[in-house]
């Protein structure tokens, strides 16, 4: 009697143990999202790249596990406490950092494990199908102005000089 009883706890925990493992997967998702970048690039040496967004699923799966293909590396998304707000977010140097759109491929783990699959054999990562992307624009860093308030100053001191040089020149002669 003793051997069945914990015969079925073991069943009973396994098969909980399985049911809390095994995420749901996300059918037909809709996606909303906010995108943050730096465009002062004055004061730092790294531009920010931060893209936020919501995931409801068709089947109102949440909480699933979503990792990011951002430029070729792999990045795991943040997950808000309520299940289905998620973050990605990167840096780049200032002078890699061009402006323009940049796409972000987000895989669930069905797809992180085919895309580290792709990785392993040599394939082609396109040939893995995202369940969705997004499309991040950076309009571009401010660097600062062409010419530096300094340089113009100076020039102005110079022709301010030479024209007031020229003038006692022509009224001593």
């Amino acid at each position: 009697k003793t051997w069945l009883l914990t015969r079925s706890w073991v069943f009973a925990s396994l098969r909980s143990f399985v049911a809390l493992c095994s995420g749901e997967v996300c059918e037909k998702p809709e996606v909303t999202h906010k995108v943050y970048t730096t465009t002062d690039g004055l004061i730092v040496s790294n531009i920010a790249f931060i893209a936020e967004f919501t995931v409801n699923c068709r089947n109102g799966a949440k909480g699933a596990s979503l990792f990011a293909d951002v430029k070729g590396d792999i990045v795991p998304a943040v997950k808000s406490p309520e299940g289905n707000k998620y973050q990605v977010s990167w840096t780049e140097e200032l002078n890699k950092a061009t402006s323009g759109e940049y796409l972000v491929r987000v895989y669930d783990e069905d797809g992180y494990a085919a895309l580290r699959k792709a990785q392993r054999t040599g394939e082609d990562l396109k040939s893995v199908t995202p369940i969705f992307t997004l499309n991040i624009n950076h309009a571009g860093s401010y660097l600062g102005p062409w010419v530096q308030s300094e340089f113009v100053a100076v020039v102005a001191t110079l022709l301010l000089w030479y024209f007031a040089y020229s003038a006692k020149c022509k009224l001593q002669s």
